[in-house]
């Protein structure tokens, strides 16, 4: 019995070729390349960049069914269908008369689906999946009790939603100000340095045998925008690192005192989301505002 989805492709088996040597030295060897290859072939990769970093070899115990991207969700786009084959593929086929799906829990067996689940026969729609990993089981029946066909699994992971926040460092520039004819404090003691700290937006669903992912296991995209308050109030991208030291190169023409807020945009670099993640860079529990102010013209001197 097969589940099937957009996207499949085969397993690929790699061949280890070893040349013939023998002495322990490349027994030894040998050994290492063999737990290599075991460890590496079990796990994902990390940090997580391509929805195949999420699979490993298409196997739905290790990692997501498929590499292609057909089995990673937003957590705000969780909905999808998952179809099960109608007949016995052996020779000669029999047509399948009913079909239980089930959903592996975090002890590993299989349980109940929950209420935004529902099985149709060989389909099993989901509306709406939680953060995490989801594995699903069907078992198809010929209508003989006794000769149940083995249960097949299916594995499907969502991202999780995320939690922005910024903050700006005042030890070295406690406020916040800087001449427009020098330019941004250039010196590190005295330069305004932006934070940012990415968290998960709650739990995650766990499957044993599934790697119980960190923020830190994913590549995130960060941009930074400076937005002026008030006048022309234009955004600005200024920085795409995750963290942010101000830079401004210097004006030595006359102008007016200008203000500004700054802010960071999160994004998973694995799937574009519909959801924006983003925060204003905060000081003392406000949004913090950088002055910039202008270089006044020299006095005129006169006597009487």
């Amino acid at each position: 019995m097969k589940i099937s989805i957009l996207g499949m492709r085969r397993s690929f088996y790699p061949v280890l070729l070893v040349p013939v040597i023998r002495g322990n030295m490349f027994k030894l060897a040998l050994a290492a390349l063999v737990l290599l290859f075991t460890f590496t072939a079990n796990a994902q990769t990390i940090p997580v960049k391509t929805p195949a970093d999420l699979s490993v070899g298409d196997d739905p115990t290790k990692g997501t069914s498929t590499s292609t991207g057909t089995t990673l969700f937003c957590v705000d786009q969780s909905g999808f269908t998952l179809t099960s084959s109608t007949s016995d593929p052996t020779s000669p086929s029999v047509n399948y008369t009913s079909w239980q799906w089930l959903e592996i829990d975090a002890s590993g067996n299989a349980g109940a689906l929950p209420a935004t689940a529902t099985p149709t026969n060989e389909k099993l729609v989901v509306a709406s999946a939680t953060p995490g990993w989801h594995t699903y089981q069907v078992t198809a029946s010929t209508g003989t009790a006794n000769c149940p066909a083995d249960p097949v699994i299916f594995t499907v992971f969502v991202l999780p939603g995320l939690t922005v926040t910024s903050a700006v460092d005042q030890a070295n520039n406690p406020s916040l100000t800087y001449c427009a004819a020098n330019g941004a404090p250039t010196n590190p003691t005295k330069a305004i340095n932006l934070t940012s700290t990415v968290a998960f937006n709650g739990n995650l669903n766990s499957v044993p045998g599934l790697k119980q992912f960190q923020i830190s296991d994913f590549d995130l995209k960060y941009v930074w925008n400076r937005t002026e308050i008030g006048g022309s109030a234009q955004t600005q991208q200024v920085a795409t690192t995750a963290n942010y030291t101000v830079t401004d190169p210097a004006v030595t023409s006359a102008g007016t005192e200008k203000k500004y807020k700054y802010s960071v945009t999160v994004a998973y670099t694995v799937k574009s989301c519909n959801t924006t993640y983003s925060a204003i860079a905060q000081s003392s529990g406000a949004d913090a505002v950088i002055t910039v102010t202008p270089k006044p013209g020299k006095p005129v001197i006169t006597i009487q």
